[in-house]
């Protein structure tokens, strides 16, 4: 039995198809987004610090002025305990960052709770998901989890989860004080649609097995084997 067994979290199944699907068809929900002709980075989850938000800020300069339409999405509200003990304050921060390195116009912050189907929504209508965490240390990603199950190419920090849910294609990983191969992973990725498609295949043969059906099968497995063991022992 493979210690990734126990390590990969499950990951639902698109609801709404392949990005590519969205933009040709013209949907609703990627209307409603606004993220139509743009180039989308995106990071989710409860905002707090320690995510490392302030990487992709201090980059995105640079990328911007390679990839003019790039937009770098913040969803998530703020961390219930961070907003019980400083209000908004770090938010704040991050919107002076913003305005200091002048792209009001290239980052959006999604300051609210979402449903799984929503938040399913904006994952296939973004083209990279990052997560740039600065702790080595973090044994588990919910938000990677659920990009890689949903087939989004990603650029991550090389945290511990990260290196064994990626471990077939390290590519992705880059050290979170190398901010110049952040700028250069993101540019390669978002000004070549080839490359790109080839990370969303990549993505998608990592992400099946983390499927609700896929997750309960392996656990079929696993419970045949253990039964089996017992079997024997006993």
């Amino acid at each position: 039995m493979r210690p990734s067994a126990f390590r990969r979290r499950r990951s639902p199944s698109s609801l709404t198809g392949r990005r590519s699907r969205i933009r040709r068809r013209d949907r609703p929900s990627a209307s409603k987004l606004g993220w139509n002709g743009r180039k989308v980075l995106m990071t989710f989850g409860l905002l707090s610090r320690g995510k490392g938000i302030e990487l992709i800020l201090k980059a995105l300069p640079e990328i911007a002025s390679k990839v003019p339409d790039v937009l770098y999405a913040i969803v998530g509200q703020t961390h219930p305990e961070v907003k019980k003990r400083e209000g908004e304050r770090y938010r704040e921060e991050l919107w002076e960052q913003i305005r200091a390195g002048g792209m009001e116009k290239h980052v959006l912050m999604v300051d609210r709770y979402m449903e799984e189907a929503d938040l399913v929504k904006h994952l296939m209508s973004c083209d990279v998901y990052v997560t740039p965490y600065p702790g080595m240390q973090q044994i588990t990603s919910g938000t990677l989890a659920y990009a890689v199950g949903l087939g989004r190419p990603v650029l991550t920090t090389p945290y511990s989860y990260a290196q064994d849910l990626l471990a077939d294609y390290p590519e992705p990983l880059s050290p979170y004080d190398d901010a110049q191969a952040w700028i250069d992973r993101a540019v390669s990725l978002l000004t070549n649609d080839v490359l790109l498609r080839g990370w969303v295949r990549r993505m998608e043969a990592i992400g099946k097995p983390m499927h609700w059906p896929e997750v309960g099968r392996m656990h079929e497995r696993l419970f045949a084997e253990v039964r089996e063991l017992e079997s024997v022992i006993g």
